[in-house]
């Protein structure tokens, strides 16, 4: 159900996105070069404005979908859609851009959400509302994609959010379907999802659709569970008994949900073939499952799995994301273990094919907009990292007072440079 909720405001988010080439302000760009690529009556908003000359924001918006899709569906609307950030110079080659951060606020769907779907009927819901986030960056050069955040926040029903880290990924793959499943590698993916009453709605409906009665069809699934965990190893059990204790409490789950899969060697689409038990799916996807309603039995018999993630250092928890020093700057990571000593973390740094051993106290905590603080002003100085263009972020000192670019003295080389605020941190 929810594909199709949402399938007409994310596809034209995605065209959006993806249009063709630009020149001038973000706006500009989009009035433009990308609005009459949208077809005729399907998008309207009451105003629109630049984010500067990479993005733009759109208010009061109605997305209609053309009358010709084979699922029709009502319009839907959304109070606030903002492009941040566009990588424009990709897209003037009229190539995908290698970075997007875009955010649809207030997104509301009433009545039918698609054909032949009625929320009402179903599960009692008489509209949905909802924020959308993506924000992603590819490097070519290291073949990384990283997927900061993609977000759905079905608000006072629950909330998705998916981070993720590929290798081996280049432009070229576009249209090559088969060559991105041999060659594109997973390095880490978490998924969370946070409850707040549409399992219970959704649940009750599926099992209707079944005609089973509710408590039939989660005792159904639990048992499913179970005996997919027949002879497989502790670890294999710990993930099917927290899964089972998360759909038994779909009436009111005590917490989150998350899946963290953190390969311990490169894992691609193809190889997932090879997993023909819980105990491969594990072994292989590196996955750990977690929920804070695990009865205390269950949550003792998990053994030596649940322990190593007990146990990880804060801010090394295996597949978590990071900032490590290394080579003189602050780089973006992902945690692979625990180092022994217990005063380290062993962590791959984006686009590396090596892991690296990091004392505890040269790592931060992650953000999508980089390590420490955002910096307001430039003040002569102040010590900040700078963002450089292979993605590390090396430590400076503000060397005047600005009201534009900031004049910054590198520590490692003494090289200066004036940069925008926006490719400056604080540490603290």
């Amino acid at each position: 159900m929810l594909p199709r909720i949402f399938g007409a405001s994310a596809a034209l988010l995605l065209l959006i996105v993806l249009g063709g080439p630009a020149n001038a302000d973000g706006l500009d760009r989009f009035e433009k070069l990308l609005k009459p690529k949208v077809p005729p009556g399907s998008l309207s908003y009451k105003s629109a404005k630049a984010l500067g000359d990479s993005g733009f924001l759109l208010e009061d918006v109605t997305i209609t979908p053309p009358p010709d899709q084979s699922s029709k569906a009502e319009p839907v609307h959304v109070k606030r859609i903002s492009i941040e950030d566009l990588d424009f110079a990709s897209i003037e080659k009229e190539v995908a851009p290698n970075f997007a951060r875009v955010r649809a606020e207030g997104i509301a769907i009433e009545g039918k959400a698609a054909e032949g779907v009625d929320l009402k009927e179903l599960a009692g819901i008489d509209k949905v509302a909802a924020d959308f986030q993506l924000d992603y960056r590819l490097d070519p050069d290291r073949k990384t994609m990283t997927l900061n955040r993609l977000e759905f926040d079905l608000n006072g029903l629950g909330r998705f959010e998916l981070t993720m880290i590929l290798d081996g990924v280049s432009p070229e793959m576009a249209g090559k379907p088969n060559s991105a499943m041999d060659n594109t590698t997973l390095r880490t993916a978490t998924f969370v999802y946070e409850d707040h009453s549409l399992l219970s709605k959704v649940v009750p409906a599926a099992a209707k659709m079944q005609g089973m009665d509710p408590i039939a069809a989660v005792t159904m699934t639990r048992g499913m569970l179970d005996g997919l965990g027949n002879g497989q190893g502790q670890a294999a059990q710990t993930v099917l008994n927290t899964a089972a204790a998360f759909v038994a409490d779909y009436q009111q789950p005590k917490g989150a949900l998350k899946i963290t899969i953190n390969p311990p060697n490169k894992t691609s689409a193809a190889s997932l073939g090879d997993i023909k038990s819980a105990d491969d799916a594990v072994k292989s996807l590196g996955l750990v499952v977690s929920y804070a309603g695990v009865p205390a039995a269950a949550a003792k018999s998990a053994g030596t799995a649940a322990a190593a993630v007990a146990t990880a250092k804060p801010g090394c928890e295996p597949g978590g994301r990071l900032f490590v020093y290394h080579d003189d700057a602050w780089w973006s990571a992902t945690a692979r273990d625990a180092g022994k000593s217990g005063s380290e973390c062993i962590a791959r740094i984006e686009g590396e094919s090596d892991d690296v051993v990091i004392a505890l106290d040269k790592t931060m905590a992650w953000s999508i907009d980089g390590p420490g603080k955002a910096l307001k002003k430039c003040s002569a100085g102040d010590k900040v990292v700078v963002l450089y263009k292979d993605g590390g972020w090396y430590p400076a000192k503000v060397t005047d007072d600005s009201d534009g670019k900031c004049p910054i003295k590198y520590k490692t080389d003494d090289d200066e440079e004036k940069v925008e605020l926006k490719r400056m941190r604080h540490l603290d």
